[in-house]
């Protein structure tokens, strides 16, 4: 592991912990999803509502139709007819970030999970980066299963390493979404980094008692392990819901029984309204942070986990959660029936979600941006 590093030198006389924050851009990978990450973004945009958001593609149809409020510049990538085969170009999404030229912002946030943080900014400029992770595809995180895992790189994995490292040490400032990633960040980066929650929209949903059926919200990749809890509602004949689409959905509608039902993605209402009257959320998979159990505790559902990862850092065992270990059915059953047992009411474990609201997240985010300015003093 790399010891701990200086990031770059702070700006001086642009901004300062009593005047934040200046003129200010927002970067992300790219605007064609409905995930976590971009309702971070959306939550920096609503922070900064004048602030130009700069992302390699956008997609307007395929992500929240909230940005379509905001300033968008994209890179040369967003000519090219891409969809579900972007991650295809990981190659390019460096270069195509530091070809936007030298950002002429005060202050430049960059949501990263691998790319955006490679952006130019001005060298009086304070660039801080809010990391969802560093590039799985480079380092080689145990939940990476994507075919860029797989592929041959050899001797250039070294180079994008060395070239990803370089970008991650000229910000100034590194924030990570959860301890987890904060693990991560020191690891492959030697950079301690402050630890900001994602914003959870917790308003958008209300407590309500329990309902009968469990509910999945996820991506449908192999990592997220979506199949060990439809093996175990087919087993015990337990009705469950299965929202979103991915690589994984013609597998699992194979071996799912009569009582699961797969609803491909739906809008946030829908989905409000089936965190609301289900039985309890499950969260199989290792998540870097995880928003949708926090989404369920607030609509006053527990959670059943796996344990490890964000969702140990978002969900109290034996009040808002259970945990399992072993990604088995014989655990997952055993960890539903548990799940039966709390009680937990809807209001407590919905006020235990608050601790994610966007007001904290904009909080804390400033206070550590200008914690950090006052280090420059």
């Amino acid at each position: 592991m790399p010891n701990p590093i200086e990031l770059g030198p702070l700006p001086r006389g642009v901004l300062s912990a009593d005047d934040l924050p200046g003129s200010v851009a927002i970067t992300h990978d790219y605007l064609n999803q409905r995930g976590g990450a971009e309702r971070v973004v959306l939550a920096m945009a609503q922070t900064w509502p004048d602030a130009p958001i700069y992302a390699s593609l956008y997609r307007p149809q395929s992500t929240f139709p909230e940005f379509a409020r905001h300033r968008i510049e994209t890179t040369i990538l967003d000519r090219l007819p891409v969809d579900a085969g972007f991650r295809g170009l990981f190659p390019l999404y460096p270069l195509a970030f530091r070809a936007l030229g030298t950002l002429d912002q005060d202050l430049v946030i960059s949501s990263s999970s691998g790319w955006s943080h490679c952006v130019r900014t001005r060298a009086d400029a304070l660039h801080v980066v809010y990391c969802h992770t560093p590039p799985r595809w480079l380092y080689s995180h145990e939940q990476l299963v994507t075919p860029i895992a797989r592929l041959p790189l050899g001797p250039a994995r070294s180079v994008m390493r060395a070239w990803d490292r370089r970008a991650a040490w000229r910000a100034n400032l590194y924030v990570a979404n959860s301890e987890e990633v904060a693990g991560r960040i020191r690891r492959e980066y030697g950079i301690c980094a402050p630890v900001v929650y994602p914003p959870v929209d917790v308003d958008r949903f209300a407590p309500r008692d329990r309902g009968e059926r469990l509910l999945v919200v996820s991506r449908l990749q192999p990592y997220k392990r979506v199949d060990v809890i439809v093996d175990a509602a087919t087993r015990a004949g337990i009705g469950l819901d299965v929202v979103g689409s991915g690589p994984s959905l013609p597998d699992l509608m194979r071996r799912a029984g009569p009582t699961v039902q797969f609803h491909g993605p739906l809008a946030d209402p829908d989905v409000t309204k089936l965190m609301e009257g289900c039985r309890a959320f499950c969260l199989p998979g290792r998540e870097d942070f995880g928003m949708t159990p926090v989404e369920a505790n607030a609509a006053g559902k527990p959670v059943i986990a796996f344990g490890a990862g964000g969702s140990l850092e978002s969900q109290q065992e034996g009040v808002t959660a259970v945990f399992f270990h072993r990604h088995e059915t014989e655990d997952v059953l055993e960890a539903i029936g548990r799940c039966d047992r709390l009680d937990t009411s809807a209001d407590v474990i919905a006020a235990h979600a608050r601790r994610f609201s966007p007001e904290v997240f904009r909080d804390r985010l400033i206070e550590v941006i200008q914690s950090r300015l006052r280090e420059a003093r």
